[in-house]
């Protein structure tokens, strides 16, 4: 286990104004970004969070993750075209696939989403929406200058007991901590486990994955009792020059919109909304 410590001369982050919080899009229409450019971000995102299983099913990615009470592992990523053009038939398929396995059949729907009027065809289906989420995108150099690394982080490769306690606090279930340690650890490319101690336990942790100059930030979360203590500003500092350590001029992550002390520290950092998704869901 490695650790990143504090320059001597720590000081207080920059200042940043932060854009107005407007929601991104999750069609193409007004997006200010290309869709290759989300299409790629999207698949960087997806082998970052491995499925424990999937099935390829005319160019859309059925994935499906026993035990593991997440929707992004438990969803279609279909940002590929159908090899047909039978779009109802393979949206039945999808509801047989998911019916049979006991869950919700969802969709994870986003601007890079095919065909383009799928939202729209799963809406007239009877699918509601859920965790409608911004991602946000920025320069790696910005979010280290505005994170300000004034604790000593701890990085590791393994999600022991401690980071995963502090990753799912509130959590119990002690089955469903080792199927998402299990998921943590399935991640295919090069990631690290970030942490702050402090008063003898781990207080705030992270997760960062590189991908081909892209590095993503998943699972911040600091104890509820250390709160506004600079511990995840730390974490995040960490896990960014980790990044450019191995490559990762540009950085990603997803927060949700119900979220909103999330969004503001995150732009205070330096990231920008650039588009945004939600899942539509159906109970089959």
């Amino acid at each position: 286990m490695s650790s990143i410590t504090p320059p001597a001369s720590a000081s207080a982050s920059v200042p940043l104004t932060a854009p107005e919080s407007v929601p991104g899009p999750v069609t193409s229409e007004g997006l200010g970004v290309a869709v290759d450019d989300v299409r790629a971000v999207e698949e960087r995102a997806a082998r970052a969070w491995p499925e424990t299983d999937h099935l390829m099913r005319d160019g859309w990615r059925l994935r499906y993750s026993p035990g593991v009470p997440n929707r992004r592992a438990n969803s279609v990523l279909p940002i590929h075209p159908l090899v047909t053009d039978g779009l109802e038939t393979v949206i039945d398929h999808v509801e047989s696939f998911y019916g049979e396995r006991g869950l919700p059949s969802r969709f994870m729907v986003s601007p890079a989403s095919l065909p383009e009027n799928l939202d729209r065809v799963l809406e007239g289906r009877g699918y509601y929406i859920n965790a409608p989420t911004d991602v946000q995108w920025a320069a790696a150099a910005d979010v280290e200058l505005a994170a300000d690394v004034r604790h000593e982080v701890r990085l590791s490769s393994e999600p022991d007991m401690d980071w995963m306690g502090v990753y799912m606090e509130g959590v119990s279930d002690s089955d469903e901590i080792e199927k998402k340690s299990d998921l943590i650890q399935r991640i295919g490319g090069e990631f690290v486990l970030a942490r702050v101690t402090a008063e003898g336990q781990t207080v705030s942790v992270g997760l960062g994955v590189v991908d081909t100059g892209w590095t993503g930030i998943f699972c911040m979360h600091t104890l509820n009792t250390h709160r506004r203590c600079g511990y995840a500003r730390s974490v995040l500092g960490a896990m960014t020059r980790w990044g450019q350590e191995k490559g990762g001029s540009k950085m990603y992550l997803q927060v949700e919109r119900s979220n909103p002390g999330a969004r503001t520290f995150y732009e205070r950092a330096g990231f920008l909304t650039r588009y945004g998704y939600h899942y539509r869901t159906k109970d089959v």
